[in-house]
């Protein structure tokens, strides 16, 4: 009778495999967005400090923390499109293209841009920026990592050279037309990427049983697991795939490119396939537990086999691209480097189908 119970007992208190996936997801996620904040406000006191005192050294190392916030944020991608906190922020905080015309001034319009118009604009204030953000054209973003990069690194007139060449000038007063508002924009924009970035994280925040993430936990593990399986097949394929490396691909223009100014946009891709792979893993940095290959694994062996593999032929492929991305792309058809790009397409192309078989061995809609 004991043992009975024993084995009773213990039935009822194994976990639903299911439910350890989407629990070991949402910490994976919980502690990515956690370390992008650190990251963005090493961003912010950098950015302070060379509002203070203007100089090239200053203005060198504003881009150094903007780009080292870049792979922590690309890696935690995989958490949109199924309408989760991400989804809410992502228009103010990673939207691209940009028309740089909204912001400042370029080569074509020398007294362009919010930052030259302070009879509309007298206040640049964070609600003033935020609320321009897509006024009078998608393209018209004030706000997130690209309107600060560009604010960094300045327009790139000739897209065969290498990044923005913005001078520490920009931002001098009796060296620049509006160096003082220049200097306000990009302290507020900042600002408010890190605001933004805190918040996300807030509604995601498993110690906080009202929050998002908490309730993802919380939810029928069947949900939540559609949900995950949507934002991993979306970053994949319509963004990684589609959007992010075939677009650029066949336009060959730098507004198809995510980080133009920088020129720093494959290590955007790395991140992201990254992201997507850890994601389907269950692994962040050093954590690792449940995860989707686990359960596809359980059920079919040979799907999940091919889908990590493609998974590890992805990156492999994006970091044989030689940098910088959008000079691979725009190289001769048949050269080393463009062959290279098409390769990591081809390395991404067979995801969808295998995504696909395996959201169906779980009873999953893809939602592609």
């Amino acid at each position: 009778m004991r043992r009975l119970l024993a084995i009773l007992l213990c039935a009822g208190c194994s976990s639903d495999p299911n439910a350890a996936v989407v629990k070991a997801y949402a910490q994976n996620l919980d502690a990515n967005y956690k370390d992008v904040i650190p990251k963005l406000q090493a961003l912010e006191s950098a950015v302070d400090a060379f509002v203070a005192q203007p100089s090239a050294d200053g203005l060198s190392a504003c881009q150094q923390a903007w780009l080292a916030a870049r792979p922590a944020w690309g890696e935690c991608e995989y958490s949109r499109f199924y309408g989760g906190p991400i989804d809410h922020a992502q228009g103010g905080m990673n939207e691209w293209p940009i028309d740089e015309n909204f912001i400042d001034y370029t080569a074509g319009n020398p007294s362009g841009g919010i930052i030259n118009d302070p009879r509309n604009y007298p206040q640049l204030t964070a609600p003033v920026l935020a609320a321009s953000d897509e006024k009078g054209g998608i393209e018209n973003l004030s706000t997130g990592f690209h309107a600060i990069e560009f604010l960094l690194w300045g327009q790139r007139t000739d897209q065969t050279l290498g990044p923005g060449t913005r001078a520490y000038t920009d931002y001098v007063d009796g060296m620049a037309q509006n160096a003082d508002r220049r200097r306000t924009y990009l302290q507020v924009a900042t600002s408010l990427l890190v605001d933004d970035m805190v918040g996300l994280e807030a509604e995601w925040n498993l110690d906080d049983k009202n929050s998002f993430g908490a309730q993802f936990v919380a939810a029928k593990p069947f949900d939540s697991l559609s949900k995950l399986f949507r934002g991993l097949t979306q970053m994949a394929i319509s963004e990684l795939e589609y959007e992010r490396l075939t677009d650029p691909f066949l336009a060959k223009d730098q507004k198809d490119e995510e980080s133009c100014f920088s020129e720093s946009t494959l290590v955007d891709l790395q991140a992201n396939a990254l992201g997507v792979e850890d994601a389907y893993l269950g692994r962040y940095g050093a954590m690792t537990g449940a995860s989707l290959s686990g359960l596809v694994a359980a059920k079919q062996p040979g799907i999940d086999m091919q889908i990590r593999q493609q998974l590890a032929s992805l990156r492999a492929a994006l970091d044989a691209i030689p940098p910088p991305f959008d000079h691979s792309v725009l190289a001769p058809a048949g050269s080393a480097p463009s062959q290279a790009v098409q390769a990591a397409i081809t390395a991404a192309m067979p995801l969808q189908m295998l995504f696909d078989e395996a959201a169906a061995t779980l009873g999953i809609q893809s939602n592609l």
